[in-house]
């Protein structure tokens, strides 16, 4: 069964705080933690949800009331069959970019990269697509800086990867001739919100060149934004395979799923997969102390997980994960400050003179009570 935590009712109920608590520790202890996340994580950045009163869904019907695409439509990959729906989908995903841009990570994000720093992150995982895990510090597997140059077996460097962004980023366009992937600029942007799709620059570049050599040119594609829509291979999906995977295989301790409904199939999957490697890491005495930190599953979201997660989810805190986070970072503090010491470190070269200070102020001492030996203490 699920235990639920209503995160509101910690001030009052002795219960629910010790055991809060408790889970705060258990995030402290952890060493190989898992993190799954959806658009709930990013609310409080200003970026409405999918499925909300307010969110998404519910702007593309006010915006489009003569259209009728329903809200999923807008983010299914048959949209494209229709030129008009195309259209509809350019304009509204360069508003929502813009919004996006304006945007700062939330605790939540914040908390994701604490975790990385403090060498607790396994990995995080994400359903989206705003990029804010990388503004926070997190690099996202979109990120160039993890492309792969030249052939090979990945087009990333898994090891590089700290946020996999298992939606695609909106923050980059794909062509949809040659799959050139390539960060969306202003001048791209611009064309989306008229409703048009951007000429890809490679495309053009090879077919021009063509045109020099008095060849035929080439066809060119166009560009469209970066993110994977429902029913859409993932251009990544091999790499993204191929981390999970590797990702199970390490033990993960903790696995911690906030801000999302669970809806979607894929996300479900990834979500057991890895649920059932942390309990294998959990004591085999349910009621032994040692290492009794390890292997829980915590679900952080307003609305309860379905019948379906009993024995996969552990404890449902229910709240905004922004609160969640606030409380585990000031339950660590209190209960392991030692973890949030900064470290004062010298490098080789400080080391160094640091050593030969030493021995100067030794000899000046040695020397000092050689003379005066009253002075010395045995």
């Amino acid at each position: 069964m699920i235990t639920t935590l209503d995160l509101a009712a910690s001030s009052s109920d002795p219960v629910t705080r010790r055991t809060l608590a408790n889970l705060s520790l258990s995030v402290a202890k952890s060493k190989r933690i898992v993190v799954v996340t959806g658009a709930g994580i990013s609310c409080s950045c200003g970026i409405p949800d999918f499925r909300s009163s307010d969110g998404l869904y519910a702007l593309v019907k006010k915006q489009y009331p003569d259209t009728i695409l329903k809200g999923r439509d807008l983010f299914d990959a048959s949209l494209f069959r229709d030129p008009t729906s195309t259209s509809i989908f350019y304009s509204f995903i360069s508003q929502l970019k813009q919004s996006i841009d304006s945007a700062s990570p939330s605790r939540t994000h914040q908390f994701i990269r604490t975790l990385d720093e403090k060498k607790k992150l396994l990995r995080s995982y994400t359903q989206n697509i705003d990029g804010l895990e990388e503004k926070a510090g997190l690099i996202g597997s979109s990120s160039q800086g993890v492309k792969v140059d030249g052939k090979g077996k990945g087009k990333i460097r898994a090891k590089d990867v700290r946020n996999v962004q298992l939606h695609g980023d909106i923050h980059r366009v794909r062509c949809t001739l040659c799959s050139a992937d390539l960060p969306c600029k202003e001048e791209y942007l611009q064309l989306f919100t008229s409703g048009l799709a951007p000429d890809c620059p490679e495309c053009t570049s090879r077919s021009e060149a063509r045109i020099a050599r008095s060849a035929r040119p080439l066809k060119i594609g166009t560009l469209r934004p970066g993110i994977v829509l429902y029913d859409e291979a993932h251009p990544l999906g091999d790499d993204i395979g191929s981390i999970q995977a590797s990702d199970v295989s390490r033990k993960p301790d903790m696995l911690i799923i906030m801000g999302t409904s669970l809806k979607v199939h894929g996300l479900r999957k990834l979500v057991k997969d890895f649920a059932k490697a942390v309990h294998a890491s959990a004591p085999p005495d349910p009621l032994s102390t040692k290492k009794s930190w390890m292997g829980k599953v915590i679900f952080v979201n307003k609305t309860a997980p379905g019948s379906e997660w009993n024995g996969v989810i552990d404890y449902h805190i229910e709240g905004e994960t922004d609160a969640w986070a606030h409380k585990v970072e000031e339950d660590w503090r209190r209960v392991r400050p030692s973890d949030w010491e900064v470290q004062q470190t010298l490098d080789n070269d400080d080391n160094s003179a640091f050593k030969a200070m030493k021995g100067v102020v030794g000899k000046g001492i040695r020397k000092y009570l050689s003379l005066y030996p009253q002075l010395h203490v045995q």
